[in-house]
């Protein structure tokens, strides 16, 4: 029996102008109605048409930040800064003892280092990842387990991946870098349970894993169970062990991580899957952003081998449906201190961890606590706000749908 698809509701839409690729709320809870969009233009000096692929002209790839107030009354711009096309980008998804910080990778080969400071947003670091290549994705190593001095991965358009440390005094600092695939590296993810583990997804159809604590000359797995480029990989942080892959043969396979010979299930979402996110506090749900056919909400509660139900799907974009987040409903209970919480992030040079390093367990009351009841009476029941950004028509669309 199909799935009854729920419909969404559009709430705002903004022109982005540039070719808008990806969106990200913030993940601290003081700031989770701050929305970043990167964009992604191309250009020439004398103003012949960057589509035209006959031309033998240069072309530039221009980007801009974008800067959101975002709520369900309101998308209000609060910063804009001009840059190099922007790829991919994430916030730190564990920076509660310190102002948010966010990572982005350009067209420039750079992977960058923001901070967010009373609404405005200020480079810390850039590091170079290498010459004459584009990078194409990042991930964060603290989603599941606090580290004060968290790994990013990067991949890029020559097929390599590269990860960083992220020091005390928040510079960059490279820790390796390798050749995973024979062409464009479209993702690099960590395994959130285990962050010594990556996966990697490529133009060659491969999706490899690697464990970063040897020196990644050979894969942990290969994979050929997509046969078009992988494009996005997602782990849950919510249910230990799985992991959702998406292709451009526009399949969306889920992975049980002890079992990599083949997947759990496979579902047909009609477009290619350029982005995976799980719901941020809901390891059943799965949103997609599918290039030519939307986005889609799966319902991931049954993994039997079966097609995962899709229960939602958001059609209002007129373009490549590419960058799309999960809004960050208010916590307002009382910290756990479940001891799990203090597993730290598994070190690839098997040091012991710094003290400074510490699970955050601020009290709720230091944040705007009747914002956050307002916001969570609002949001009280199955209701979900997600972002996204389509590619040629330069489009933000903020959407709400009940689930």
């Amino acid at each position: 029996m199909a799935a009854q698809v729920t419909l969404p509701e559009t709430l705002h839409i903004f022109n982005t102008e540039y070719s808008a690729d990806s969106a990200e709320f913030c993940s601290s809870p003081s700031h989770r109605n701050v929305l970043a969009i990167g964009t992604y233009q191309l250009a020439t000096a004398d103003g012949v048409d960057p589509n035209d692929v006959t031309s033998d002209i240069p072309k530039k790839r221009l980007g801009r930040l974008l800067l959101f107030h975002c709520d369900e009354n309101k998308l209000q711009e609060t910063q804009r800064q001009d840059m190099a096309a922007i790829l991919d980008m994430k916030w730190n998804p564990n920076s509660s003892d310190r102002l948010p910080e966010l990572a982005l990778v350009n067209a420039d080969g750079k992977l960058q280092l923001f901070q967010l400071d009373n609404k405005v947003i200020n480079e810390l670091f850039s590091s170079l990842i290498g010459d004459d290549r584009l990078g194409l994705s990042l991930d964060w190593s603290n989603a599941k387990y606090h580290n004060s001095e968290p790994h990013i991965v990067t991949s890029d358009s020559k097929g390599m991946i590269t990860t960083f440390q992220v020091t005390s005094d928040r510079s960059l600092t490279q820790v390796n870098q390798w050749e995973a695939h024979g062409f464009e590296a479209w993702i690099a993810a960590f395994d959130y349970w285990q962050p010594s583990i990556i996966y990697t997804g490529g133009d060659d159809c491969r999706l490899k894993g690697w464990d970063v604590r040897t020196s990644c000359e050979m894969p942990t797995f290969v994979s050929k169970s997509h046969s078009m480029g992988v494009c996005s990989i997602h782990s849950n942080i919510h249910k230990e062990n799985i992991i959702a892959t998406g292709s451009y043969d526009e399949t969306i396979l889920l992975w049980d991580t002890r079992k990599m010979r083949s997947p759990l299930s496979e579902t047909n979402v009609g477009g290619g899957v350029w982005r995976l996110k799980w719901h941020p506090t809901n390891g059943e749900l799965l949103l997609a952003a599918c290039m030519h056919n939307g986005f889609h909400i799966l319902n991931c509660s049954s993994i039997d081998g079966s097609a995962q139900p899709i229960i939602a799907s958001y059609k209002k974009h007129e373009s490549l449906a590419y960058g799309v987040d999960w809004y960050r409903v208010a916590e307002i209970s009382l910290p756990n201190q479940d001891s799990s919480l203090h597993h730290r992030e598994a070190d690839s040079t098997s040091k012991e961890t710094p003290k400074n390093e510490h699970v955050d367990e601020k009290s709720t009351s230091e944040i705007d606590l009747k914002e956050n009841m307002a916001d969570k009476a609002f949001w009280e029941g199955s209701n979900e706000m997600i972002a996204s950004c389509s590619f040629y028509d330069h489009a933000l669309h903020v959407w709400k749908v009940n689930l």
